[in-house]
């Protein structure tokens, strides 16, 4: 396959890449190196190009994808969607170049376009009583969306009527709207990388961002991967989407408990309830993934994976991996 992916060299995208480089694919992707964290996978054919995306979706980029992967974004983590909310908005600009190229030159590709958990209505994520979110909780085709989650959720829910307008012009898009990925090159802006660093060097008290109750639905990277190109191997036609997340709530002081388990060590935990935090519970209905796709990486095993990177020696082990 001939795939293309936009902010290649990012979280998600060195991820995907590394994937479809190892199955034998031709991958050319695109970053303009901007996040501090940016690099690119050791895949020997992913290409960066630093400026043909960012000046415009041209006729220079006329070749035939099968795949699109669309990934190129601001990033940030909690403290800068909530600290700076029109960073974000940068996003939109660069999503309405995909797809008024992919209307135009790319109709043979399948797109796929990285939505949000933080598409679904706050409203419905208030309380620990909160239900699991379904995809029918939000879709382009609705007229009562309720509010996402920041600047944030807007420009991915824009995203979403984008792709849903796309289709109109015989564009096929997967949306896919991961809950809370992780992995083992996450930069450290994110929760669980900082949670698992903090507890490899033993801290005591170990800090947790907000409450520490608030709730979400943890996914590993590998399973994002794998859940993403099964659905796409099923045949995307016109507008569609899919949650990818394991359908059980935990919250960050469990997950700080869990990896301070696998770094050897009791800690107290110190929450920082000034800091942001976010909803107070968001977890997926994961039935439409697992038609496609079963998650490979348990919580306890993609935690013990974190603080391996983070730690000198090996972690501790028990009967649960």
């Amino acid at each position: 396959m001939k795939i293309l992916i936009t902010g290649a060299a990012g979280f998600l995208g060195r991820n995907f890449a590394k994937f479809h480089v190892a199955r034998g694919d031709t991958v050319h992707g695109l970053d303009d190196m901007s996040a501090p964290h940016a690099v690119f996978g050791d895949g020997n054919n992913v290409v960066g190009d630093a400026g043909l995306f960012f000046d415009g979706w041209s006729e220079a980029i006329r070749n035939d994808y099968d795949l699109v992967y669309h990934f190129a974004a601001p990033v940030g983590g909690r403290e800068k969607i909530e600290g700076d909310p029109l960073f974000n908005a940068g996003s939109l600009k660069l999503d309405a170049s995909l797809f008024r190229w992919a209307t135009t030159y790319g109709r043979r590709s399948t797109i796929v376009y990285p939505s949000s958990s933080a598409v679904y209505g706050t409203r419905l994520q208030g309380s620990q009583e909160s239900a699991s979110l379904a995809e029918y909780h939000f879709t382009p085709m609705q007229q009562d969306w309720a509010a996402p989650d920041e600047v944030y959720g807007l420009t991915k829910m824009v995203g979403e009527v984008l792709a849903f307008k796309a289709s109109k012009y015989g564009s096929n898009v997967l949306c896919i709207r991961p809950f809370s990925g992780y992995g083992e090159d996450q930069p450290l802006d994110y929760p669980v990388p900082s949670i698992a660093r903090r507890a490899a060097r033993h801290e005591d008290p170990l800090v947790v961002w907000g409450s520490g109750l608030q709730t979400r639905d943890f996914i590993h990277v590998d399973d994002v991967v794998g859940a993403t190109v099964a659905r796409v191997e099923a045949g995307v036609y016109g507008y569609q989407y899919m949650n990818i997340g394991s359908g059980e709530p935990h919250n960050f002081n469990q997950i700080a408990a869990m990896c301070a388990r696998r770094a050897g060590y009791d800690p107290s935990i110190e929450n920082l309830e000034d800091k942001p935090q976010g909803v107070s519970k968001r977890f997926c209905d994961p039935t439409l993934m697992l038609k496609y796709y079963t998650p490979k990486v348990p919580l306890h095993i993609g935690l013990r994976r974190m603080v391996e990177v983070y730690s000198e020696g090996p972690v501790v082990t028990d009967a649960m991996g």
